[in-house]
């Protein structure tokens, strides 16, 4: 299946969910934090605020990530896994961290919510990323989603009653074994299966 535009960006957003709390720590204003909490009775006095310097801006961020990445998992959840495949091999490989590890990197060089031109160009450098994975058909390669139990793979597989053997790489929230028989999904290049739609198909094909 190929993405449209925008529930890619969506998956692509939703993967740095991780960077939104670096930057949010990043934004902590030390004196208002060194104040401690607010009492009740004082929530919405004056001198009660978030100890941040740019709450508004952290909080949206995180807020925008998190909602991408529940897509993401939503998304996943209801793709339609119609298509059989038999695996002769597989290997379990480790996700692509090069591009995803770049930005957390430059994340560290002074930028900060309040640094306006900074802030235009890491978005300008995150587009460009952006662009370079949706059109090697790489976007759904979220390393966030291995935190919650996915895994990549490459295989060798046949479709039933084919004698073809394929090659391709397989996104799975389970143990993907030679001669076993999985239900998947297209997400643009990659394949995916789910766990709980495996039951009663490994090993026999009903």
């Amino acid at each position: 299946m190929q993405l449209r535009l925008l529930p890619a960006i969506a998956i692509y957003i939703g993967s740095y969910l991780p960077l939104t709390f670096i930057l949010l720590g990043q934004d902590v204003d030390l004196k208002i934090a060194s104040n401690g909490l607010c009492s009740v009775t004082h929530l919405t006095g004056p001198t009660c605020g978030l100890p941040l310097h740019h709450a508004e801006l952290s909080l949206i961020a995180i807020a925008i990530c998190t909602l991408c990445l529940l897509f993401t998992l939503f998304a996943l959840r209801l793709l339609p896994a119609q298509q059989r495949i038999t695996v002769s091999e597989s290997k379990h490989v480790p996700a692509d961290l090069i591009n995803y590890v770049i930005p957390y990197i430059v994340s560290f060089i002074s930028l900060d919510y309040g640094d306006a031109p900074k802030l235009i160009g890491f978005v300008i450098f995150l587009s460009w990323l952006f662009w370079i994975t949706f059109e090697t058909g790489q976007i759904s390669l979220n390393p966030v989603l291995s935190v919650l139990g996915w895994k990549l793979y490459e295989v060798k597989y046949s479709f039933l009653q084919s004698t073809d053997v394929l090659t391709g790489r397989i996104l799975a929230r389970t143990e993907i074994e030679p001669g076993n028989t999985y239900r998947h999904g297209n997400l643009q290049d990659v394949m995916i299966v789910k766990a709980e739609t495996e039951k009663g198909i490994n090993g026999n094909i009903e």
